[in-house]
């Protein structure tokens, strides 16, 4: 289950797949991290400027107040697919398994 937070004062979003710790963040943007384990497996997504983002994502003005009934599902097959939906509308985000690349396994 993913456990989903939303800080509107900031406009931070983050979904949470596990209680496990971080180890690593992996920054795919300015505005998108993604929290690894130390056996390398996904804990959590973090997206700043998240109104934008997801604006952009859903091809649509997202107000800040609509973020928190945002829903989230990730999962991990050859890429990582974060799943949003609002309402009706569905949008997803592949993210390439960037930590399994050789120039990260000094860190892993």
């Amino acid at each position: 289950m993913v456990l989903v937070k939303y800080d509107e004062e900031s406009d931070g979003f983050y979904a949470s797949v596990s209680d496990k710790k971080a180890f690593l963040t992996i920054e795919l943007s300015h505005r998108i991290g993604v929290d690894v384990s130390q056996d390398k497996h996904v804990v959590g997504v973090e997206i700043l400027d998240a109104s934008k983002v997801l604006s952009d994502l859903f091809g649509r003005v997202i107000p800040r107040a609509r973020i928190k009934h945002v829903l989230c599902s990730i999962s991990e097959k050859d890429e990582i697919y974060v799943k949003f939906e609002l309402g009706k509308d569905r949008v997803s985000m592949a993210i390439p398994r960037l930590y399994k690349s050789p120039l990260l396994q000094v860190h892993c």
